[in-house]
């Protein structure tokens, strides 16, 4: 008899898991620090590029820019609806780097080998560094559609391949938050993933519950010590495909990118 098909899905995740974290290993063979960046970020992409619709457009960071022209620092992955301009510094092999209007952003990863407190500090300042995006009663959305999340938009990821243990990440985490406490929650990350040791999720401001139903309070970061690889990749490819989903019961205009070039360029 056939094994059940969902505990195939999860071998088939843990591969992949496996696969992401041998990949990252084998970048170490480059000598340059940018090539071995480089060549993390593809790896995860293509996770991404595999599992996620085609209307998500998966683009090398990069930064994010708003209507005031506010610029984020870098972000090494930009997941975009398929509507949104893209901007794409084009090379040779047309993987350059990208930049992105934060509106019709579906989402954002952070790509380490090794999530240490520095390495999460940085991952932390650029993920903070996202510029606001008009609220939801500024942009037009269907009337039938409910979007209460849509201030965490975009859904923001910080991946590494190996890292520090979770207590360790999770005490380095409430540190930076206790020094910079006026980092609004929704310029925080969601997920937190170390391959094949732990993740850590950040809670949605309605709350949530734990798999023994206990209550979870509101935005908290919550350790998973489980070294499965399946939850936290299914949980990337879940917020960010009902992202990609709502995004096209909003109606993104980008008219305003033209006036701005017009208006705040004149000498």
């Amino acid at each position: 008899m056939p094994k059940n098909f969902y505990q195939r899905l999860r071998e088939y995740y843990e591969h992949v898991g496996e696969a992401l974290r041998g990949e990252a290993s084998a970048s170490a063979i480059f000598s340059n620090t940018s090539d071995v960046g480089t060549h993390r970020e593809r790896i995860y992409a293509e996770f991404l590029r595999n599992h996620l619709p085609s209307s998500c457009n998966i683009m090398y960071g990069g930064f994010l820019f708003n209507i005031d022209g506010d610029e984020s620092k870098q972000l090494d992955l930009i997941i975009s609806n398929s509507t949104s301009p893209q901007y794409k510094m084009i090379d040779r092999d047309s993987e350059g780097k990208s930049f992105a209007c934060i509106e019709g952003c579906l989402a954002v990863v952070s790509v380490k080998s090794t999530l240490d407190t520095k390495q999460l500090y940085d991952a932390l300042k650029n993920i903070a560094s996202i510029p606001e995006k008009q609220s939801i009663d500024e942009v037009r959305i269907n009337p039938q559609m409910n979007l209460p999340n849509y201030e965490e938009w975009p859904y923001k990821i910080i991946y590494a391949s190996d890292g520090i243990s979770g207590e360790s990440l999770q005490t380095s985490l409430k540190q930076f938050y206790d020094e910079n406490s006026d980092i609004p929650y929704y310029h925080r990350p969601n997920l937190i993933h170390v391959g094949g040791k732990y993740n850590i999720i950040r809670i949605f401001p309605e709350g949530g519950k734990n798999i023994g139903g206990e209550q979870i309070p509101a935005n908290i970061f919550y350790l998973h010590s489980d070294q499965s690889d399946f939850y936290p990749l299914q949980v990337a490819v879940q917020h960010i495909q009902k992202n990609a989903t709502a995004s096209q019961h909003i109606l993104f205009t980008y008219d305003w990118i033209l006036s701005n070039l017009i208006n705040r360029t004149a000498d």
